[in-house]
């Protein structure tokens, strides 16, 4: 909290500094009490860590919802209205946050990675709670990672083939997890660095009147948060705010990068050889999945059985909305699979096609395992599409054979083989069971203007922590709705697991 604390001060937005700084001292004390408390801790066991992760995530969007909380009430009406753009006429989005529960929600879409928000106007929050939003996401994508390593690693897992082995070597990253977050850190935060500076030069040679300051801090931005692929931005209407087509494909990379895991970029810079973004599947799957999911979505967006996208007679302007049409299906696609969550189209408006489309095709599946993405992760369904090829494989094999199944650049035993499918099987089952039950309680409390396709493409969203939203998702949500998108999002960005440890922890001595 103290970083946006003097982001706040440099833009002297000095309410908003004085909140972060009140936070910062609650947290600070509250985190010295329970750290005195517990100092003589036993080690603890793996179940242990999984209910501390599952609390640790729960405690840090608690905390991190004081700052919106603090800011709301204490900032007088005056300092509130300078915060809105000139010529606006809405008021400051900071108000939403005199409701507790919308700050913690706006906490927990950040340090999740989702980018659900209820900053409904995002400028008239003020750049140091801009700031703080895209910091959240940021080091809630490098925690995941992280957490993914130390807590969630099994011995053969796909957790293990995609974050402690790196791809297609059989090695540790680094001899210890110590040593192995320090150069999962590094990495990030080289290609957050990189990535700022290209969309920071990108943005001066696409559009040069926009001003060096707002340039170099949305670049700022829009790294953190493209590489943690949450996909909050310091836009009103997100990357649409731009206005220019040029400036969505200049967002499209900084999405990618986050989307790619990162023992694979630790792998082309320890060998220094590019070859091993190609050589890696899940690298492979989602540009392919690019290609076709762009196609796919455009077709639905476009109607090309007849009816042009926005309704307009068919001939020239025809031609127009499959133009449009095509653009939409490309940025939002590619955000919809990285799970970034940047949004530069109205998908409420959506045919029923395309919104189901996106939902199968890009959200439920997800980025790379290993990298900040949600979802069900690559990794597994390329394990379980491969799982299946050779059960029916080994059908027509002979008694003598040795049915040994490869997984990327690695060679598993039967026995090894059914373990990875069998793991990676019962996540996506359970991951889809929870997808249904969520839906089952969004129906009961959805208003009528709302179709089933909203109500799937929502719960997706949150449980993903993809981000798009089909507008549901605002201050005037139902507040089951709202509670139930908080635990959809804590559920998923932890995998699901050490959430059901913990409730499980509850029944027992």
């Amino acid at each position: 909290m103290l970083v946006p604390l003097v982001v706040s001060l440099l833009y002297q937005e000095f309410y908003s500094a004085l909140a972060f700084l009140i936070a910062a001292g609650i947290t600070a004390l509250a985190g010295g009490a329970a750290y005195r408390l517990c100092e003589d801790a036993p080690e603890p066991q793996r179940y242990h860590a999984m209910i501390v992760a599952a609390l640790g995530w729960l405690a840090t969007a608690a905390f991190g919802a004081l700052p919106f909380v603090i800011a709301a009430y204490i900032t007088p009406s005056a300092v509130l209205e300078s915060l809105v753009p000139a010529g606006a006429s809405y008021q400051s989005s900071l108000l939403n946050f005199q409701n507790p529960l919308h700050a913690f929600f706006e906490s927990m879409s950040a340090y999740t990675t989702t980018g659900l928000t209820m900053s409904v106007r995002e400028p008239s929050v003020g750049h140091g709670f801009l700031w703080y939003r895209s910091q959240s996401q940021w080091v809630g994508g490098a925690g995941m990672i992280v957490l993914s390593l130390a807590i969630l690693r099994q011995p053969h897992g796909t957790a293990g083939i995609s974050l402690y082995q790196s791809e297609a070597r059989n090695e540790k990253l680094r001899p210890s997890i110590a040593g192995t977050a320090r150069a999962i850190w590094k990495i990030y935060v080289g290609i957050t660095a990189l990535v700022a500076v290209y969309l920071a030069a990108a943005t001066f040679l696409v559009q040069p009147g926009y001003g060096i300051e707002p340039t170099i801090f949305d670049a700022l931005n829009h790294a953190m948060t493209g590489q943690s692929t949450g996909g909050f931005s310091t836009l009103d209407d997100s990357i649409a705010g731009y206005g220019s087509y040029a400036m969505e494909v200049v967002h499209i990379p900084g999405m990618i990068t986050g989307a790619i895991a990162i023992p694979v970029y630790y792998g082309a810079l320890s060998e220094r050889d590019l070859r091993e973004f190609t050589r890696d599947p899940q690298v492979r799957m989602m540009f392919g999945m690019f290609v076709v999911g762009v196609v796919g979505l455009t077709a639905f967006l476009a109607r090309w059985v007849g009816v042009p996208y926005n309704g307009d007679p068919i001939g020239y302007v025809g031609r127009v909305a499959t133009s449009q049409a095509f653009r939409d299906g490309l940025f939002q696609f590619i955000s919809a699979q990285t799970t970034t969550g940047w949004q530069t189209s109205a998908i409420g408006d959506w045919n029923g096609g395309a919104v189901t489309f996106i939902v199968l095709g890009a959200m439920l599946l997800g980025g790379s395992a290993g990298a900040t993405v949600g979802g069900i992760k690559i990794l597994r369904g390329y394990i379980i599409a491969r799982g299946i090829s050779w059960e029916v494989s080994r059908v027509f094999l002979p008694g003598h054979a040795v049915d040994d199944l490869r997984i990327g650049q690695r060679i598993f035993k039967a026995d090894e083989a059914n373990d990875e499918i069998r793991a990676a099987t019962t996540f996506a089952f359970t991951y889809l069971i929870l997808l249904a039950l969520s839906l089952f309680v969004l129906l009961a409390v959805l208003p009528g203007d709302f179709t089933l396709a909203d109500g799937i493409f929502e719960v997706a969203t949150a449980q993903g922590t993809v981000g798009l939203s089909s507008g549901i998702t605002g201050p005037g949500m139902p507040v089951v709705a709202e509670v139930l998108f908080i635990l959809q999002m804590w559920m998923g960005r932890l995998e699901i697991i050490p959430v059901l440890v913990l409730v499980n922890s509850l029944f027992r001595r």
